[in-house]
């Protein structure tokens, strides 16, 4: 029970400092391959290097997923979140609104992708330089 907390505790710490990079080097410290964060309820499922799985249930309201998913919605919300822009309460309500289902990080690519209701791919990002750099214009 203890190393269940202990993941409660990371992902406690993220939704309030927003350090996805500390969130991942505690994740693949621990053997933990990939996890899915699922929208409309909050719970996470971990996956270890090993496959086996560990679930860890929010306590949040429920969201509503809208059935139409948007790509463009997605890719913003994403956005606002990584360039310190939105709240976490306001990132998943975004990405609800815009119709992800859920996300899942593979901590071995380095990668984050947003998945549909019908398990459509809306977006995928890599998870230590999420938002594009802006190039200065001469």
């Amino acid at each position: 029970m203890e190393l269940h907390d202990e993941f409660d505790g990371f992902f406690e710490r993220v939704r309030h400092n927003l350090d996805f990079i500390s969130l991942t080097s505690d994740l693949r410290r621990n053997n933990i391959s990939h996890y899915i964060y699922f929208v409309a309820t909050g719970n996470i499922k971990l996956i270890t290097c090993t496959d086996s799985y560990i679930s860890l249930k929010n306590h949040r309201r429920l969201v509503k997923v809208s059935s139409c998913s948007c790509g463009e919605l997605t890719r913003e919300a994403a956005r606002r979140i990584f360039s310190g822009e939105s709240t976490y309460e306001q990132f998943y309500n975004e990405l609800a609104y815009a119709g992800v289902f859920k996300w899942v990080v593979d901590l071995h690519s380095l990668t984050r992708s947003y998945w549909s209701k019908d398990n459509h791919l809306l977006h995928s990002e890599n998870i230590l330089s999420p938002v594009p750099q802006r190039h200065a214009v001469a």
